[in-house]
């Protein structure tokens, strides 16, 4: 665990996570060789973990617009798409689909998926990545309709963390 008071954390182009005290990184590989993060952030207070929960959510609300300006500035295809997917109490889920920019994201066709769930003064945000296999293929084969079981999941591992603290 990281004391990050004062850094902003970037998830990716579109949302940040402002106002953390700590930072827990634990990464994941799947069987398929793709790797996930489960992220936790505490704060403070619950209110500064409410903003930064509310901050994330509009980021990733306007994430197709802004992928597709960080695009038009790289001279690429606008192909960004992106969508909230499911939605719980004090959680939700979203997935971009787009021709990516290099920098945090790899410069190829890619699907991104980005899960945050908020509770007292925490915050757990999982993401990965699905990349194109090769040209012109499409980007990876996982079902977003997954999604409400992966925020219930998040949710209660959230609070089974929040009560053992």
């Amino acid at each position: 665990m990281r004391e990050v008071t004062g850094h902003d954390i970037e998830l990716n182009e579109c949302a940040t996570v402002h106002g953390a005290a700590t930072w827990q990184q634990q990464p994941y590989l799947s069987g398929s060789g793709s790797p996930a993060v489960l992220e936790t952030y505490t704060f403070g207070t619950q209110a500064a973990a409410d903003a930064a929960y509310a901050q994330v959510n509009s980021g990733m609300s306007t994430c197709q617009a802004t992928s597709r300006a960080l695009q038009s500035t790289n001279h690429l295809t606008l192909d960004a798409v992106s969508q909230q997917t499911a939605s719980a109490t004090d959680a939700a889920a979203f997935e971009r689909t787009w021709t990516g920019v290099e920098g945090i994201s790899a410069p190829v066709e890619q699907t991104n998926h980005l899960y945050v769930a908020a509770h007292g003064m925490s915050l757990l945000v999982l993401h990965f990545d699905e990349l194109a296999t090769g040209q012109g293929a499409p980007a990876g084969p996982y079902d977003a309709h997954q999604d409400p079981s992966v925020l219930s999941l998040l949710t209660n591992l959230l609070a089974a963390q929040v009560g053992t603290h």
